[in-house]
This record gives structure tokens, C-alpha cells and sequence, in this order.
């Protein structure tokens, strides 16, 4: 099918978004009804324009949302912190690799059957984009515009669609993983979101993501949220939470100093210094009680008290045998 042409002008996609559109991966985020072109949904009439080159595929009407909630969705004590409070296998993040991608989430993509379908939301320039494809998986891009990654673009391609979050564009069941880092905090409703992610992912598949914590507030965030906050997040959308954990090597002392101004970035330093200054007395509690120097699940509570941000991985469960898949 031809993006190009006609009254929709020059061409809208990148080949991302083309393979999409013939796969029938999108919907209209207002109808639902599959989206046959990127010019307008043939089954409400509605239009959608361009928006720097690029399909924007955002919904115009109000719509209700709804969550089943848990009796002890607002007790802390009732959350597995013990099953969902811990490190993977590998964690924390290269200095040469690719922008803000954690080892842990590098595992799970790398354990994806070849071409399976991975959904990177906000993802900036696309600078996540030959790093999914040079493992044989198919990748789009989402984001709500390209402001401030102008510099990325040509080098990157930035994302293949325009849209929000809250109201993804995409098809139910089927995306094998969806991506997300220092994403969530700007969101304004990030239940509504996660709710989002569910509805797309198909079962089995998996949401990888991080939130600020200690972050400064910048780029007009929302919610900066902690351990709880995330599993509340993800345990609302009705996602299995398999690992939540505090982002190794961005301790919310470092985190200030980086993201503060011009003044603090030269200092930075030091917020590495205050975090071996706060973690050592608990490593020596730890060590003269257990005759061994802890691992970062035995200090998970207190790296997570300073953390940064917050990163996890959730999934979506399967369907019992003999059922039939659901959003």
C-alpha cells in the first residue's frame, strides 16, 4: 500500500511504519477500527494529519477508563517485595552502549525469537532503532512529537508514528515487547498507560521500562515514583511484575548533580562519593552480621531509598490453557 501521493501529500512513514500499516498493526485510537491509510480512518471518517513528515496518530474524542483494583492494591504490606523487590541476572548500563539501555531489559530482547515486533514508546531520536534490528527483530518507534531531537534525526530516524500513550494506535495483541526508559515519569497518567501496554502486548509478552525517582523534575515531568509506585502501576494494568530495582550506578545523589545545571554537572562526582558514603555503614552492618559482604539484592531497600530512578520488567501472563487471549 502506497503512503505517498494524493491529496496526504509527500511520504509519511518510515519503513517501520509502512511494514506496519500492511500488517494491519494499527488502529484509529478514537473508532478502533483498523487503519487501512495513515490520511483517515475509512470506518469513522476521521482525519489524521502530519506532523514533521510523520503520521500523528493522536485521538480527538474523551473516552473512560476503567481498573480492577486488588482489596490490597493500596497496602504496602501486601505487596511480594521479596519475589518482586530484586536485581536480575545482570544489571545497570554499559558506558559505551546504547542510550540508557540497562543489561537487564538487553537480556530479554536478546532472548526474543527473530522478528518479533518490539514497541519503543518515547523513543526520543530512535537511537534504540539498528540496535533492535541488528538482532533480526522488527522495531517501531513512538513518541508524542520530535521536539529537541532534531540533532538525532538524521542519524537515528527518529520515530516511525506520532502518538500518545495513553491512547496507543496499535492493534491488541500484538507487540512481543514493549520499551520504555525514563519514559513514565512523563506521563499524566501512567496507570492509564500501563493499561495501554497490557492491551498491546501479546500474552506472554513483556514491558521493560524505568522511571525517575530522584531525578530532578525536568522536562515537564509528572510522576516521579518509587518502588511501590511502580508496582502499583503495573499491578493496576494487570501485568506480572517480575524484577523491580533500583538503577545501578544512578544513585539519586549523582542523579541531582548531573541533571541539576551547568554549576553542579563539574561536581558530579561527588554524588558518587556521598552514595559509598551512605551505602557503607549498612554494608558493614550487613558484613558483621552475616560474615560476608552483601550482594545488591541484600541492600536492594536502601539503594532503592536513594535510587535515581527505578527500572523493571513486567509481563504479560499467558492465557490458561484452553482460553482464548484478552486485552
Amino acid at each position: 500500500m502506497s503512503l505517498s501521493g494524493g491529496t496526504y501529500g509527500r511520504p509519511a512513514a518510515t519503513d517501520g511504519a509502512s511494514r506496519g500499516l500492511a500488517d494491519g498493526l494499527f488502529m484509529c485510537c478514537d473508532c478502533g477500527a483498523e487503519l487501512e491509510e495513515f490520511a483517515c480512518c475509512t470506518a469513522c471518517g476521521r482525519s489524521f494529519a502530519l506532523r514533521d513528515g510523520r503520521p500523528a496518530l493522536f485521538p480527538e474524542q474523551p473516552r473512560d477508563a476503567v481498573w480492577r483494583i486488588p482489596v490490597a492494591a493500596f497496602d504496602p504490606g501486601a505487596i511480594p517485595k521479596d519475589r518482586a523487590y530484586r536485581y536480575p541476572e545482570r544489571s545497570g548500563q554499559e558506558a559505551s552502549g546504547v542510550y540508557h539501555l540497562d543489561r537487564a531489559h538487553e537480556d530479554v530482547l536478546n532472548g526474543l525469537p527473530k522478528g518479533s515486533l518490539v514497541l519503543e514508546i518515547g523513543c526520543g531520536g530512535g537511537q534504540m532503532r539498528k540496535w533492535v534490528k541488528d538482532r533480526g527483530l522488527d522495531y517501531l518507534g513512538t513518541d508524542v512529537s520530535v521536539e529537541r531531537v532534531h540533532d538525532w534525526l538524521a542519524q537515528h530516524g527518529g520515530p516511525d508514528i506520532l502518538c500518545d500513550a495513553h491512547a496507543l494506535p496499535i492493534r491488541s495483541n500484538s507487540v512481543d515487547a514493549v520499551y520504555a526508559v525514563a519514559v513514565w515519569e512523563h506521563l499524566a497518567f501512567p496507570q492509564l498507560a500501563a493499561q495501554e501496554v497490557r492491551r498491546v502486548l501479546k500474552p506472554g509478552g513483556y514491558f521493560l521500562g524505568s522511571a525517575s525517582f530522584l531525578e530532578p523534575w525536568h522536562d515537564e515531568s509528572y510522576y516521579h515514583m518509587t518502588p511501590n509506585g511502580t508496582h502499583m502501576t503495573l499491578q493496576l494494568a494487570g501485568l506480572d511484575v517480575l524484577f523491580i530495582w533500583p538503577e545501578v550506578n544512578w544513585p539519586g545523589f549523582r542523579a541531582m548533580l548531573v541533571m541539576g545545571n551547568k554549576a553542579t554537572r563539574p561536581v558530579a562526582w561527588l554524588g558518587r562519593l556521598m552514595n559509598r558514603f551512605y551505602l557503607f555503614p549498612k554494608q558493614m552492618q550487613f558484613f558483621l552480621g552475616n560474615r560476608r559482604w552483601p550482594g545488591l539484592d541484600d541492600l536492594h531497600t536502601v539503594r532503592s531509598t536513594m535510587a535515581g530512578a527505578i527500572a523493571w520488567i513486567a509481563r504479560k501472563s499467558a492465557p490458561a490453557h484452553g482460553s482464548e487471549a484478552s486485552a
